[in-house]
C-alpha cells in the first residue's frame, strides 16, 4: 500500500463489528457525506504532495549534496604582482630602474585534510538522505494517526446522538408515568438533568470531532473539510507479531542509520581537525623582468607555516568530544526507540484485546441489560434508577470501544513507524 508498510501478523484481520454504514451517520457534521471519499492511502498520497515539512527536508538534502560538491574542491591559486624600484630619488626615480614580478601561488593540502573534509560532507549527505526518508515515515505515521482520530471522534459524535435521543426518550416516559403519579417529580428533574447532559456531552464531541478534521486538512495543506472519509478499516483489527520480531528492526530504521552518519560525520572532521594541525606549503612561481637591463628570470618559491603557537589542539579537543557526545547520543537514542517499541506494542497489544473483549462480551451485554431495564420500566417492573444506570453502563462501555480502537490504530501506527527500515520503503 502507499501509506506505512503494515507487519506480518500472527492472526487474520478481526471485523471488530462494523455496527453501520455511513449513511448512519446523519448529523449536520458527519464525515461520510460532505463530497468524494479519500481513502487513508489518498490522505497519505495528499500530504506527501503537498507538505513543507517534505519539501524541507528535501532542500536540506539538496543543501548537503552543494556542500559535498564543495568539499572536494582544491584551494584556488593566487596571482600576484610587485613593483620594486619606482617612485624614488636619484636613479630609482619614475619607473626606468623597476623591477616587476608576476607570481602565482599554491597551497597544496597535505595530511589527509581534502579526503576527511570529503568523508565528513559524504556523511552528512547520507543523514540529510535519511532524514527525507524519515520524514516522510513521520508524515506517514501523522496521516494515520489524524485520519483514525477523525473516525474515532465521528463514532463519538453518532453515539452522543444516540445518547441524546434515548436520553429524551427515558425522560419521555418518566414525564408521562410522573403526570400519572406512578414516579414522584425528583425522578422527572434527574431525566432532565440526563438529557441536559447529553446535550453538553454531544456538544463536546461535536466540537473535538471538528478539531480533529482540521488537524487532518492541515497535514496536506487545506483549511476545509469538503471530503470524505472511508471507515470500514477502523473496525478491523489485528494482532500484533510477538515483540522481538519488532526490535530486530530497530537497528535499520531512518532514525538509527541517522545516526550512524553523524558518528562518522564527527569521526571524518575529527581527522580533519588532527589534519589541520599539519602546515600546508605553499608554492610560488613567477617572472621577474629588470627594466633597468631588460634581463627577464623565473622565480621559485615555497613558505611554510611554523606550528609553534597554534597547533589546532582546541578544535581537536573539541572534535573529539563531538564524537564521544555522538556516540552517546546514538546510544542513548537506541534506547529510547526500544522503550517507544515496548510501549507501543504493549498499548497494540492491549488495545486489541480490549475492543475484541468489549465487542464480543461486554457491549452485547450492556446493549441487553439497558433493553431489558428500559422495558422493565415502561411495564413499571423497574425503578428510574435501574434505567439510569443501565444508560450509563451502555454509554460507557461504547464510549470504551471506540477508545479502545482509536488507541490501537495509534499504537500500531507508531510500532509500524518505528519498523520500517529503509530497504522497505519504496
Amino acid at each position: 500500500m502507499g501509506g506505512l508498510v503494515y507487519s506480518t501478523m500472527l492472526s487474520s484481520p478481526v471485523l471488530a463489528a462494523e455496527p453501520h454504514s455511513p449513511d448512519a451517520h446523519k448529523y449536520e457534521a458527519s464525515i461520510y457525506n460532505n463530497g468524494p471519499v479519500v481513502t487513508l492511502d489518498h490522505a497519505i498520497k495528499k500530504a506527501l504532495d503537498a507538505s513543507p515539512r517534505l519539501r524541507s527536508a528535501q532542500a536540506g538534502l539538496d543543501a548537503a549534496k552543494g556542500a559535498e560538491d564543495q568539499a572536494g574542491y582544491w584551494p584556488n591559486p593566487e596571482i600576484g604582482f610587485e613593483a620594486e624600484n619606482i617612485a624614488g630619488s636619484g636613479n630609482f626615480s619614475g619607473t626606468d630602474s623597476a623591477e616587476y614580478t608576476l607570481r602565482i601561488n599554491q597551497t597544496i593540502e597535505i595530511g589527509g585534510k581534502r579526503g576527511a573534509r570529503q568523508n565528513a560532507a559524504k556523511a552528512f549527505r547520507e543523514s540529510a538522505n535519511v532524514d527525507v526518508l524519515a520524514e516522510r515515515l513521520n508524515l506517514e505515521r501523522d496521516v494515520h494517526i489524524a485520519y483514525e482520530e477523525v473516525l474515532a471522534e465521528a463514532e463519538a459524535v453518532k453515539l452522543a446522538y444516540e445518547m441524546e435521543a434515548l436520553a429524551k426518550s427515558v425522560l419521555g416516559n418518566v414525564s408521562k408515568r410522573v403526570n400519572e403519579a406512578a414516579e414522584p417529580e425528583i425522578q422527572r428533574s434527574k431525566a432532565e438533568v440526563a438529557y441536559s447532559t447529553s446535550i453538553i456531552a454531544r456538544e463536546q464531541e461535536e466540537r473535538q470531532l471538528e478539531i480533529a478534521k482540521q488537524k487532518l486538512v492541515r497535514l496536506w495543506g487545506e483549511s476545509t473539510f469538503d471530503i470524505s472519509l472511508d471507515h470500514g478499516h477502523f473496525f478491523e483489527l489485528e494482532a500484533p507479531a510477538p515483540q522481538e520480531s519488532y526490535r530486530q528492526k530497530l537497528a535499520n530504521i531512518p532514525d538509527m542509520q541517522r545516526l550512524a552518519f553523524a558518528k562518522a560525520e564527527k569521526q571524518s572532521l575529527l581527522e580533519l581537525e588532527r589534519a589541520a594541525s599539519i602546515p600546508d606549503p605553499t608554492f610560488s612561481l613567477g617572472v621577474r623582468d629588470d627594466r633597468d637591463s631588460g634581463d627577464q628570470a623565473f622565480i621559485f618559491g615555497v613558505s611554510l607555516p611554523i606550528p609553534v603557537l597554534n597547533q589546532n589542539q582546541g578544535n581537536i579537543a573539541k572534535a573529539r568530544a563531538e564524537l564521544s557526545q555522538a556516540e552517546n547520543d546514538a546510544r542513548l537514542m537506541e534506547l529510547s526507540l526500544e522503550q517507544q517499541l515496548i510501549e507501543n506494542w504493549q498499548e497494540w497489544n492491549t488495545a486489541y484485546s480490549e475492543a475484541n473483549r468489549l465487542q464480543e462480551k461486554l457491549l452485547p451485554a450492556a446493549e441487553k441489560a439497558f433493553r431489558l431495564a428500559r422495558n422493565g420500566y415502561n411495564k413499571g417492573k423497574f425503578a428510574y434508577l435501574v434505567v439510569l444506570d443501565a444508560q450509563r453502563t451502555l454509554f460507557d462501555a461504547r464510549s470504551q470501544y471506540h477508545a479502545a480502537l482509536k488507541r490501537y490504530h495509534t499504537a500500531r501506527a507508531n510500532v509500524e513507524r518505528l519498523t520500517t527500515s529503509i530497504g522497505e520503503k519504496s
